[in-house]
């Protein structure tokens, strides 16, 4: 008895066909295609010679697409020499601006702060906290979006209902007398 090569089937006219002796006597006829390979995968010229073979082209394959990271060494240095003036480099400090008074009305012609604050020069009678108020509105509304389109069509539509209810619902919603 013949060593078994593949696992073999039967045709519909009864034939046995063993696909791994097939596979085995056909590698080196070109594959069909644009490939330039043999049934076996080793790459051939037009002539039909093999010019790399199927290990050959496995390895370099496996050697460029490994699980385990190679990267080269780590360089220390660029050779660029760095600016360190920033550890000069201080923030500029800044002042706090005073919280506005609110109805406050100044007595006097002037009003004068500290060194380091400015002055403040208001009339007399003239109520700074108002003004301040006035200035705070004027500012938040600046900042304040308009909303644009989507949020004006929103605004001016309101959304009904299609809905519409079967006639025993109808009939329950109905004020009146009904029949039991």
């Amino acid at each position: 008895m013949a060593p078994k090569r593949g696992k073999t089937y039967r045709t519909s006219s009864g034939q046995q066909v063993d696909f791994g002796a097939l596979l085995l006597n056909n590698e080196t006829v070109p594959a069909l295609g644009n490939m330039n390979v043999n049934a076996r995968g080793d790459e051939i010229a037009p002539d039909g010679t093999i010019t790399k073979s199927r290990e050959d082209i496995m390895r370099e394959y496996n050697e460029l697409n490994t699980m385990v990271p190679q990267d080269g060494a780590i360089p220390e240095g660029t050779g660029l020499e760095a600016d360190d003036d920033w550890q000069d480099w201080e923030p500029p400090v800044t002042t706090p601006e005073p919280a506005p008074v609110a109805n406050m009305t100044v007595p006097t012609e002037t009003v004068t702060a500290s060194v380091e604050e400015p002055v403040v020069e208001a009339p007399v009678g003239t109520n700074v906290g108002q003004q301040i108020a006035e200035q705070a509105a004027v500012e938040e509304k600046a900042k304040t979006p308009t909303g644009g389109l989507a949020a004006a069509v929103a605004a001016a539509k309101k959304p009904e209902s299609n809905v519409q209810q079967s006639a025993q619902t109808q009939e329950k919603e109905n004020p009146g007398v009904r029949r039991i």
